[in-house]
């Protein structure tokens, strides 16, 4: 079948190439990873699409879907041993195809791979300007790996986007990663907070950033981005109520895709449809199901509802949509309970109460 109804059209997809990856970040939000008694344990996407099958399911999913972009994702994509034939066939379907990677498997014969098929754009991640705190985060020895990625795409003429995750114990350094950036030939700053889903749920109490620290962020990227050149853009949501992003005219604001024209759903390795990379609620397999049937689900639409009570007759209730609430169903079990980073804005003291109930680091 073909795109008939404009409802059922979405102009972008993710795909998640592989769920296998080998760096073990402590604000990892695969939803996947979550433990025993979580909210979100027990996703489970089966096993993964041989080759020509998952390339028949991206070719389906564009045109059922109406898609014009993808981005290619994980796990770590580059793990997959088709990697680059799933990435080029990707580039034929669809006019701008985004890879996220960690950067450990970029070599000068990957990146010429890549630009070979057409990939727009590379997304690395860079926590800190520092290696030994970059690497911690990260839970691997990858600083080097990541700024030889940045450089060898550069070289390649694939554009670089780099990735900050904000977290309290990375906190300030958001500046000495934009100015490592422009050296290292990038000039987009995907930022984020940490919102947490699958595992990163039990590293609240010790990695969630406060709104001082997070402010103190965008107060940077307002006065380094014109001097460097470097675009920054919110990929988590912000809640409006504690930033005022009218504030800054640098800095580029997202909120909850599912609430707006543009969801970012997500298909897994075995054809599993998402609302969005952070959600484990599986809204159908488009391995043996039309678009159509997917798209009927009433999951996106009920959760765009679920409001915390705080939120309601908010001036920006539309727009913010109540910030990440997949955090908020991942971490409290109930999508109308006010996201960690908002509640623990509210309700510092829980912060304390999250450490008992998820002692230590992962």
């Amino acid at each position: 079948m073909s795109v008939t109804d404009e409802g059922m059209q979405v102009p972008r997809l993710d795909f998640e190439l592989t769920t296998g990856c080998d760096h073990r970040c402590g604000h990892c939000y695969n939803v996947w990873g979550a433990k025993e008694g979580d909210a979100q344990a027990g996703y489970d996407p089966g096993r993964p699409l041989r080759t020509a099958a998952f390339k028949a399911l991206m070719t389906k999913a564009v045109t059922q879907s109406g898609c014009t972009h993808l981005t290619l994702t994980g796990g770590e994509p580059l793990l997959r041993p088709d990697a680059l034939e799933v990435i080029g066939h990707a580039c034929t379907l669809v006019p701008a195809v985004h890879l996220i990677t960690n950067g450990s498997h970029v070599t000068p014969a990957v990146a010429a791979g890549l630009t070979a098929a057409g990939v727009k754009s590379v997304q690395l991640t860079l926590l800190a300007g520092d290696a030994t705190l970059h690497d911690r985060l990260k839970g691997a020895v990858c600083f080097d790996d990541t700024c030889r990625a940045a450089l060898t795409l550069s070289e390649a003429g694939v554009a670089v986007t780099i990735c900050y995750v904000a977290m309290a114990e990375n906190a300030g350094e958001l500046g000495a990663v934009m100015e490592l950036a422009c050296v290292l030939g990038a000039r987009q700053i995907s930022y984020n907070r940490m919102s947490p889903t699958g595992v990163a749920i039990h590293n609240i109490a010790r990695l969630m950033p406060t709104v001082e620290q997070v402010e103190a962020d965008l107060d940077t990227a307002e006065v380094l981005g014109p001097r460097l050149r470097v675009s920054v853009g919110t990929a988590m949501p912000l809640p409006p109520c504690l930033f005022r992003p009218e504030r800054y005219a640098w800095v580029r604001f997202g909120y909850c895709s599912t609430g707006t024209a543009s969801p970012n759903l997500v298909v897994d390795p075995a054809g599993n449809v998402r609302s969005c990379n952070l959600s484990s609620g599986i809204l159908g397999n488009l391995a043996r199901q039309d678009w159509a049937e997917i798209m009927a689900n009433p999951y996106p639409r009920d959760f765009r509802r679920e409001i915390p009570a705080m939120c309601k007759g908010c001036a920006y209730e539309r727009s913010c949509n109540g910030g990440c609430k997949e955090s908020g169903f991942a971490t409290f079990g109930d999508a109308t309970h006010p996201e960690p980073f908002l509640w623990l804005a509210l309700h510092p003291e829980a912060r304390a109460a999250m450490a008992a109930t998820w002692p230590g680091p992962r």
